[in-house]
């Protein structure tokens, strides 16, 4: 690897851990976003790397607030969301090499319609959801974890319209992407694909990384940016809007 993929992957993993854990959403995409724009990584070894330093990064975020999980809702969504896990993983070994270009332009059509999802997502509800608006969204997030390690988007969507207070609703989701993260983990170790052979460097660099997200998940939580919350959301969508662009444009040439 050269030192400038090393260096590009550090600061697309220190980004996505400061402003996941002020937000509660993004590392995933932010970082196969970035990692893929960038040509840095294989969409597969950039998955790979993102599934074990989100786990990092969630459980971090998650000290001293695990009570704050709402078990109900997370056991909603994660029924629906682990089967479909393996169903996306293997559908991305499927795609292989040779579909690469694909791959990449579903991505960023995959960050777009998240993007856009995410802008246009309306008020909280006066009242819980309905219980197929949790299991719809654990499908769709269960896809996108398996074929990318990005499945917050469908999450985020569902748990920002319920009555929640903020801290709940981000410990929710840290809890649940934890869960999925392990599980596609194992699937990784289990059935490897093509990044078997280049498992052991991708574990070396993940080593390195974790200090990196360790470091940029404790500044975000002790010296948060002078921003609202809204404004640090609308930095998030640029960069995944530009992210998402740039892999469709690719996948088109």
């Amino acid at each position: 690897m050269e030192p400038w993929q090393l260096v590009a992957i550090m600061m697309s993993l220190a980004l996505a851990s400061y402003i996941q854990t002020l937000t509660g959403f993004a590392f995933g995409l932010i970082v196969m976003g970035l990692l893929a724009t960038l040509d840095v990584l294989p969409i597969e070894s950039a998955a790979l790397l993102c599934t074990l330093l989100g786990l990092f990064n969630n459980g971090m975020a998650m000290r001293g607030h695990w009570r704050e999980i709402n078990p109900r809702l997370a056991r909603r969504l994660l029924v629906t969301s682990l089967p479909m896990l393996p169903v996306g993983y293997f559908l991305a070994i499927w795609l292989g090499s040779e579909r690469a270009p694909l791959l990449g332009m579903l991505l960023g059509i995959v960050i777009l319609i998240a993007c856009l999802a995410l802008l246009a997502q309306p008020g909280p509800r006066a009242t819980t959801s309905p219980r197929w608006h949790f299991h719809t969204a654990g499908v769709l997030s269960g896809l996108m974890g398996g074929l990318f390690a990005a499945n917050g988007p469908p999450l985020v969507v569902v748990l920002y319209r319920q009555p929640m207070t903020l801290i709940a609703i981000r410990c929710t989701l840290f809890g649940v992407f934890i869960v999925t993260g392990i599980v596609r983990m194992g699937l990784s170790i289990a059935a490897p694909g093509r990044i078997g052979d280049t498992l052991p460097q991708l574990l070396l660099v993940g080593l390195s990384g974790a200090l990196v997200v360790m470091l940029f998940t404790e500044l975000a939580r002790r010296f948060p940016p002078p921003l609202s919350d809204n404004r640090l959301r609308q930095v998030a969508y640029a960069i995944l809007l530009v992210s998402s662009v740039n892999l469709i444009i690719k996948g088109l040439i």
